[in-house]
Protein backbone atom coordinates (compact mmCIF):
# COMPACT_ATOMS: atom_id res chain seq x y z
CA UNK A 1 0.00 0.00 0.00
CA UNK A 2 1.20 3.47 -0.87
CA UNK A 3 1.24 5.39 2.41
CA UNK A 4 -0.05 8.92 1.84
CA UNK A 5 1.35 10.16 5.14
CA UNK A 6 4.85 9.01 4.25
CA UNK A 7 4.45 10.47 0.76
CA UNK A 8 3.37 13.86 2.06
CA UNK A 9 6.17 13.84 4.64
CA UNK A 10 8.66 12.99 1.89
CA UNK A 11 7.30 15.87 -0.21
CA UNK A 12 7.91 18.23 2.69
CA UNK A 13 11.45 16.96 3.19
CA UNK A 14 12.21 17.69 -0.48
CA UNK A 15 10.47 21.07 -0.30
CA UNK A 16 12.38 21.97 2.87
CA UNK A 17 15.70 21.26 1.13
CA UNK A 18 14.68 23.38 -1.84
CA UNK A 19 13.57 26.27 0.37
CA UNK A 20 16.91 26.24 2.18
CA UNK A 21 18.80 26.04 -1.11
CA UNK A 22 16.97 29.00 -2.66
CA UNK A 23 17.34 31.02 0.54
CA UNK A 24 21.08 30.44 0.60
CA UNK A 25 21.40 31.33 -3.07
CA UNK A 26 19.44 34.56 -2.62
CA UNK A 27 21.41 35.60 0.46
CA UNK A 28 24.69 35.02 -1.36
CA UNK A 29 23.81 37.41 -4.19
CA UNK A 30 25.20 40.93 -4.25
CA UNK A 31 22.55 43.67 -4.20
CA UNK A 32 23.01 44.47 -7.90
CA UNK A 33 22.99 40.86 -9.14
CA UNK A 34 20.80 39.54 -11.91
CA UNK A 35 18.25 37.11 -10.50
CA UNK A 36 18.19 35.09 -13.72
CA UNK A 37 20.24 32.28 -12.19
CA UNK A 38 17.87 31.93 -9.21
CA UNK A 39 14.57 32.44 -11.04
CA UNK A 40 14.35 28.83 -12.39
CA UNK A 41 14.80 27.44 -8.87
CA UNK A 42 12.02 29.74 -7.64
CA UNK A 43 9.73 28.62 -10.46
CA UNK A 44 10.41 24.96 -9.72
CA UNK A 45 9.83 25.46 -6.00
CA UNK A 46 6.59 27.32 -6.68
CA UNK A 47 5.25 24.57 -8.94
CA UNK A 48 6.18 21.76 -6.56
CA UNK A 49 4.66 23.63 -3.63
CA UNK A 50 1.43 24.33 -5.53
CA UNK A 51 1.07 20.61 -6.38
CA UNK A 52 1.82 19.59 -2.79
CA UNK A 53 -0.72 22.05 -1.39
CA UNK A 54 -3.33 20.89 -3.92
CA UNK A 55 -2.87 17.30 -2.75
CA UNK A 56 -3.39 18.45 0.83
CA UNK A 57 -6.40 20.64 0.14
CA UNK A 58 -8.13 18.17 -2.17
CA UNK A 59 -7.23 14.96 -0.34
CA UNK A 60 -5.64 15.17 3.09
CA UNK A 61 -7.55 18.07 4.62
CA UNK A 62 -11.10 16.95 3.71
CA UNK A 63 -10.27 13.40 4.78
CA UNK A 64 -8.85 14.47 8.14
CA UNK A 65 -11.71 16.91 8.76
CA UNK A 66 -14.12 14.01 8.28
CA UNK A 67 -12.09 11.42 10.22
CA UNK A 68 -11.07 13.72 13.09
CA UNK A 69 -13.62 16.55 13.26
CA UNK A 70 -11.91 18.23 16.22
CA UNK A 71 -9.08 19.18 13.83
CA UNK A 72 -11.37 21.34 11.69
CA UNK A 73 -10.04 24.64 13.04
CA UNK A 74 -6.42 23.54 12.62
CA UNK A 75 -7.11 22.52 9.03
CA UNK A 76 -8.81 25.85 8.29
CA UNK A 77 -5.76 27.66 9.67
CA UNK A 78 -3.49 25.54 7.47
CA UNK A 79 -5.55 26.37 4.39
CA UNK A 80 -5.25 30.08 5.19
CA UNK A 81 -1.50 29.62 5.64
CA UNK A 82 -1.36 28.05 2.18
CA UNK A 83 -2.73 31.26 0.70
CA UNK A 84 -0.15 33.39 2.52
CA UNK A 85 2.70 31.08 1.58
CA UNK A 86 1.69 30.78 -2.06
CA UNK A 87 1.15 34.51 -2.38
CA UNK A 88 4.60 35.44 -1.08
CA UNK A 89 6.35 32.79 -3.18
CA UNK A 90 4.38 33.67 -6.32
CA UNK A 91 5.24 37.34 -5.92
CA UNK A 92 8.93 36.62 -5.26
CA UNK A 93 9.04 34.37 -8.33
CA UNK A 94 7.29 36.90 -10.57
CA UNK A 95 9.63 39.67 -9.45
CA UNK A 96 12.71 37.50 -9.96
CA UNK A 97 11.54 36.63 -13.47
CA UNK A 98 10.75 40.23 -14.38
CA UNK A 99 14.01 41.74 -13.23
CA UNK A 100 13.07 42.81 -9.71
CA UNK A 101 15.79 43.78 -7.30
CA UNK A 102 17.60 41.31 -5.10
CA UNK A 103 16.59 43.10 -1.88
CA UNK A 104 12.86 43.03 -2.67
CA UNK A 105 12.88 39.41 -3.86
CA UNK A 106 14.92 38.35 -0.84
CA UNK A 107 12.55 40.16 1.52
CA UNK A 108 9.52 38.45 -0.04
CA UNK A 109 11.28 35.10 0.05
CA UNK A 110 12.14 35.58 3.72
CA UNK A 111 8.46 36.28 4.43
CA UNK A 112 7.57 33.12 2.49
CA UNK A 113 10.27 31.15 4.34
CA UNK A 114 8.99 32.18 7.78
CA UNK A 115 5.37 31.35 6.94
CA UNK A 116 6.40 28.08 5.29
CA UNK A 117 8.47 27.07 8.34
CA UNK A 118 5.53 27.63 10.69
CA UNK A 119 3.23 25.75 8.34
CA UNK A 120 5.63 22.81 7.96
CA UNK A 121 5.73 22.41 11.74
CA UNK A 122 1.92 22.49 11.94
CA UNK A 123 1.67 19.98 9.13
CA UNK A 124 4.15 17.64 10.81
CA UNK A 125 1.89 17.65 13.89
CA UNK A 126 -1.14 16.94 11.70
CA UNK A 127 0.63 14.06 9.95
CA UNK A 128 1.54 12.54 13.31
CA UNK A 129 -2.16 12.58 14.19
CA UNK A 130 -3.00 10.93 10.87
CA UNK A 131 -0.39 8.23 11.54
CA UNK A 132 -2.59 7.23 14.49
CA UNK A 133 -5.60 6.48 12.29
CA UNK A 134 -6.57 2.92 11.49
CA UNK A 135 -4.97 0.97 8.66
CA UNK A 136 -8.26 1.13 6.77
CA UNK A 137 -8.49 4.90 7.14
CA UNK A 138 -4.92 5.35 5.96
CA UNK A 139 -5.59 3.10 2.98
CA UNK A 140 -8.60 5.26 2.03
CA UNK A 141 -6.45 8.37 2.37
CA UNK A 142 -3.76 6.83 0.17
CA UNK A 143 -6.37 6.13 -2.53
CA UNK A 144 -7.63 9.72 -2.36
CA UNK A 145 -4.20 11.31 -2.56
CA UNK A 146 -3.00 8.94 -5.27
CA UNK A 147 -5.83 10.07 -7.57
CA UNK A 148 -4.72 13.70 -7.33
Amino acid sequence: MNDAVDGLAHDHADLNRRVLDVAARLRALPADADLGAVAPALVELRELLFVHFAREEEGLFPFVADAVPKLGDAIAAMETAHDTICGALARATALAMSGGGVAVVTQLFERFEAAYGEHAAAEARLLETVRGLSVEQRARLAELVERL
